[in-house]
């Protein structure tokens, strides 16, 4: 007679924990934008937030602004969506964002004063926009031409000395000022001012070779 071996429910119920934990070790192989696609739509179990946002790499990579201020702006971003303005809570963004509410006021004031969002105050909530011309948004401008130059000598430095060397010129007041000049253009800008991005940008581009050459000689000099 064949042995009847008792059903063993818990090594069943084990085996399909870790089918399903092996899931998320397996390599995805799909472009990650159609991936992101897929998992945007995804609704089997929620459906809640469905869809993406476009943003553009130089926003998400934009070195003037914080971390929190580059969540908040690709927040409000995503609350606009297929329209030209949004007017979430403060309290839904600090849900959102995953910090407080006096956190996300004094961000958003930042984002402000930095033009990166106009906010109004014509209803409840705040109404947020973003301006007109971001493209050529002078944060937006510093930031890819900072980006330009890192590119053009990262094999001469040890990187780790240059990300330092780079976080430290943007908080220097001559970085400011390239940026506030950018900003002066925009708001009087004259018929003669055709190329003047193409000229601040340029001396700044200068100003960092000159200032990388004094911080790292030896380097720069192949000594």
């Amino acid at each position: 007679f064949p042995v009847l071996l008792p059903y063993d429910r818990t090594n069943t119920m084990k085996r399909k924990v870790m089918k399903m934990s092996n899931n998320w070790l397996i390599k995805n192989n799909k472009a990650v934008n159609t991936y992101m696609d897929e998992v945007s739509q995804e609704s089997q179990f929620t459906s809640h937030h469905k869809g993406f946002i476009k943003v553009p790499v130089k926003v998400l990579r934009c070195i003037g602004l914080s971390p929190y201020e580059k969540l908040i702006l690709i927040d409000l971003i995503a609350y606009m969506s297929d329209k030209n303005l949004c007017y979430p809570t403060i309290e839904m963004i600090a849900r959102d964002v995953g910090c407080s509410s006096k956190s996300i006021e004094r961000h958003i004031k930042e984002l402000a004063d930095k033009k990166m969002i106009l906010v109004s105050q014509d209803r409840k909530n705040n109404t947020y926009h973003l301006p007109n011309y971001l493209h050529f948004h002078p944060y937006l401008l510093m930031s890819e031409k900072t980006y330009e130059f890192i590119g053009s000598v990262r094999k001469q430095v040890n990187e780790r000395d240059l990300t330092l060397w780079v976080q430290g010129m943007v908080k220097r007041d001559e970085y400011k000022a390239f940026t506030d000049r950018l900003q002066r253009l925009n708001e009087r800008r004259l018929p003669i001012d055709k190329f003047a991005e193409k000229e601040i940008l340029d001396s700044y581009a200068q100003f960092l070779n000159t200032e990388l050459e004094k911080r790292f000689p030896t380097d720069l000099n192949g000594q």
